[in-house]
């Protein structure tokens, strides 16, 4: 069943924010996902899409560092000492 549509505000290039009956979307197009569902109001949307990138980054951050200790090892297993 189709939403439907009080209001769309386009933010910027690639989010779009948009007002329903059943509650406030954020749109991200970089993602090709919203990011934030039937939020009770515009700032409950913004914080559902910031907590979601908040606890992306925090698991990007510890794949990172997870790699980079590994290629560290690596790396330096490949060194010749002196």
């Amino acid at each position: 069943m189709p939403m439907k549509v009080i209001s769309q505000t386009r933010l910027s290039d690639t989010l779009e924010l948009t007002e329903c009956i059943d509650g406030w979307w954020l749109y991200d197009e970089t993602r090709s996902m919203n990011i934030a569902m039937k939020a009770t109001t515009k700032d409950d949307a913004f914080v559902e899409a910031l907590t979601y990138y908040q606890e992306s980054m925090v698991e990007l951050s510890l794949k990172y560092r997870d790699l980079k200790k590994k290629v560290d090892q690596f790396v330096s297993s490949l060194s010749v000492d002196e």
